[in-house]
């Protein structure tokens, strides 16, 4: 989490926060939260993954794409953690 630009973390924490909250979240969710376009979200989530945070693309109906943070992750640490854990 540390290498993650401010932006990514930005995008990282309102994936989560939305997902806590039982949301269905796809890119279009996350550009309207953040006032960004889907192709930025899609960069983000590229970048968040190769850096290696586990979030999960699931494909519905052969199109629309669901993103999720990987359970495991959410069993070891909360965003609050996380984000306590990356100003250390």
């Amino acid at each position: 989490f540390k290498t993650m630009t401010n932006q990514e973390m930005q995008v990282f924490s309102i994936l989560y926060q939305l997902e806590q909250e039982k949301n269905e979240v796809d890119y279009k969710l996350l550009a309207l939260k953040l006032g960004l376009t889907e192709s930025s979200i899609r960069d983000y989530i590229g970048k968040i993954q190769r850096k290696g945070i586990p979030i999960i693309k699931e494909k519905l109906n052969n199109k629309r794409i669901i993103l999720h943070i990987s359970q495991d992750l959410k069993k070891i640490a909360s965003l609050d953690t996380i984000l306590k854990l990356r100003e250390l």
